[in-house]
C-alpha cells in the first residue's frame, strides 16, 4: 500500500516530535536563548550543565571539560573534538551577544548524546546487528588504480566484523552474503525484517583529489539542518527517531578506527544517505578509507589491514552495546 503525501508528512512530523522530545527531556537543564529567531546555547551554559569549566586554549580554541567530558571547540568553525575524535557540528560555533555559542540543535543532537550516552540508550536495543556491505553485483563502487574493488573489499571486511561480533555472543545478519546487487531502499527493509537494533553500512571512499585520505563515519543529519557537505535543509526522516543512539554508535566506531596507526581522522559527519534516512534503528555509514589514495589502496590489498579495520568496527559496535546495556541497568 502506498502512503499518501499527507500521511507521509504526518509520519515525518511525528518522527521529528519523537526525536525532539527524547532530546529535550534528557536536556531539561540546558537553557537556550533566542537571537534573531535562532535558538543557541552558550558554551558557559554547557560547561555549567556538565558540571565542568570553560577554558580558552592557546591556539584560539575553547575547552569545555569535566571529569567525563573533554570538548574542544574551534571559533567560527564546525569542528569539534570530543576525547580527541573529530566531530562535525551542523553549524559553526559563533559569537552571539558577546558569548561563544552553538546552535541548540547541535547541543541536543550532536554533543549531548555523545557526552551522556546513559540518558539516551536506556531504550535502545543491542541484541541484533545488521551489517551492510556497500554495493555488490553490477554496482562495483569505488575502484583503485591497483584493482581493489569496493564491493569485494567491504564484503570481506563485513564478514570479518561478523566473526568478531559472533565470537562475542551477538546476533549478526548481513544485507548481502555474496557478490549480489541490493537496492539501497531494500537494505533498510532487510534490517527492519530482521528486527535489527543496529545497522552499520560499510564502504570505501574515492575522490577526485588523490590526496584525500582517512576514515569518516556518517550519521543522519538532524531535521532543519544541511548535511556536512552542504545542500538543502530537510525535515524529519524516519531514521531521525534514532538520532541520539546513532550519534553514540558513530562516535564509538570512529573512535575505534582512528586508533589504528596511520589512520587520518576525517570525523563524524552528517548526511542523508538513503540507508540512513530509512533506517529502522540506530544507523551509521562508515567510509573506511580512500581507494583513490595510493597508500590507502595498498593497505586494503593486505588481508592483515582489512582485518585491522574489521576489528576496529567490531570494537566500536561492542563498546556501543556495552554502553547500551549499562544504561539499561541504571534505574531512571
Amino acid at each position: 500500500m502506498t502512503l499518501s503525501p499527507v500521511i507521509k508528512s504526518m509520519r515525518y512530523a511525528l518522527a521529528l516530535l519523537g526525536l525532539w522530545c527524547c532530546s529535550t527531556a534528557a536536556n531539561a537543564g540546558i537553557k537556550p536563548f533566542v537571537h534573531e529567531g535562532v535558538r543557541y546555547v552558550r558554551l558557559e551554559e554547557l560547561a555549567t550543565f556538565y558540571g565542568g569549566v570553560m577554558e580558552p586554549v592557546p591556539n584560539g580554541g575553547i575547552w569545555v571539560k569535566n571529569a567525563f567530558a573533554d570538548l574542544l571547540f574551534r571559533p567560527d568553525s564546525r569542528e569539534l573534538r570530543v576525547a580527541n575524535v573529530m566531530v562535525w557540528l551542523h553549524e559553526p560555533m559563533t559569537r552571539v551577544r558577546g558569548h561563544w555559542a552553538i546552535r541548540e540543535g547541535d547541543a541536543l543532537f550532536v554533543v549531548d548524546p555523545i557526552v551522556r550516552p546513559g540518558e539516551y540508550l536506556r531504550r535502545a536495543g543491542s541484541r541484533v546487528i545488521m551489517l551492510d556491505p556497500g554495493h555488490g553485483g553490477q554496482d562495483t563502487g569505488a575502484k583503485g588504480k591497483r584493482g581493489v574493488e569496493e564491493k569485494r573489499a567491504v564484503l570481506d571486511i563485513a564478514r570479518r566484523v561478523r566473526a568478531h561480533l559472533q565470537a562475542a555472543g551477538l546476533t549478526v545478519h548481513m544485507t548481502r552474503e555474496g557478490d549480489r546487487f541490493v537496492e539501497l531502499e531494500e537494505r533498510a527493509r532487510i534490517a527492519k525484517r530482521a528486527g535489527a537494533d543496529l545497522l552499520v553500512s560499510i564502504h570505501l571512499n574515492s575522490a577526485a583529489s588523490t590526496m584525500a585520505q582517512g576514515v569518516e563515519t556518517f550519521v543522519l543529519a538532524a531535521p532543519g539542518f544541511s548535511s556536512t557537505a552542504g545542500g538543502s535543509k530537510s525535515g524529519a526522516q524516519p531514521g531521525n527517531q534514532h538520532g541520539p543512539a546513532s550519534a553514540q554508535l558513530g562516535f564509538q566506531i570512529q573512535r575505534a578506527l582512528v586508533e589504528i596507526p596511520g589512520v587520518v581522522d576525517r570525523g563524524i559527519k552528517r548526511a542523508r544517505f538513503i540507508v540512513l534516512r530509512n533506517a529502522p534503528c540506530a544507523a551509521v555509514l562508515v567510509e573506511c578509507g580512500f581507494l583513490s589514495h595510493a597508500e590507502e589502496e595498498r593497505r586494503f590489498l593486505q588481508e592483515s589491514y582489512r582485518e585491522e579495520v574489521a576489528r576496529g568496527i567490531a570494537k566500536g559496535i561492542m563498546n556501543y552495546v556495552r554502553l547500551s546495556r549499562q544504561s539499561q541497568r541504571v534505574t531512571p
